[in-house]
């Protein structure tokens, strides 16, 4: 009789630490876990709001390459304004970079000072095209891109791809890839093939001022 009624206290025991077990984590443990989960819902999607915001295009403004815009990798459109120091000229035109290609626009100065020349330079996954308008006539030139950075290669680019100048861009939002198309109507000459025949870029413009 003895050894039943103790029995039955341990059963009563175990049975009162489970109810209050049970009632505290009713009470704190499963609240607890839900604001858990709650917390990390919060930070998953801060995490992703934060990501598309840092995502996001932004306006840039300041002084820097071409180059430097053209390897940041964000689709820009861009008002460049440019000082050539050995000319003392202004050069002013625009810009456009997407997907690591760029097409610049640009009015600079004729060799003789009379008036300005519009002069284009593109690149492309490939090559780096260069070409200009003199007295109704244009002159273009290719260079495959291993070479831009070769001193034997003068690509007599509008503005030199590591020259500073100042830049206003904003996002380009309605990107159209056929600015990268060099236009069909130029024949372009090969800087490579020019140089092996000793020919130097440039000397068809002096031909082009001759009477």
């Amino acid at each position: 009789m003895k050894n039943s009624s103790v029995r039955n206290l341990v059963i009563l025991g175990v049975v009162a630490v489970g109810l209050i077990a049970f009632g505290y984590f009713a009470l704190f443990a499963t609240p607890a876990q839900k604001m858990v989960n709650e917390a990390e819902d919060v930070l998953a999607e801060l995490s992703v709001e934060a990501d598309d915001k840092a995502a996001a295009p932004v306006a840039r403004q300041g002084t820097g390459s071409l180059e430097m815009l053209r390897l940041l990798g964000e689709d820009l459109e861009c008002t460049i304004a440019y000082t050539d120091a050995e000319q003392g000229s202004a050069v002013e035109g625009t810009y456009f970079v997407s997907g690591g290609s760029m097409r610049g626009d640009f009015l600079t100065e004729s060799p003789d000072l009379s008036g300005q020349i519009l002069s284009s330079i593109v690149i492309d996954d490939k090559n780096m095209y260069v070409w200009s308008e003199i007295e109704g006539q244009t002159y273009g030139m290719k260079m495959d891109l291993s070479l831009v950075d070769d001193p034997t290669y003068d690509a007599r680019e509008p503005v030199a791809l590591d020259a500073a100048v100042t830049y206003d861009c904003k996002p380009w939002r309605n990107v159209d890839r056929t600015v990268f198309v060099p236009p069909s109507t130029v024949l372009f000459q090969d800087m490579s093939e020019m140089m092996q025949a000793g020919m130097e870029y440039g000397t068809v413009y002096e031909d082009a001022e001759m009477p």
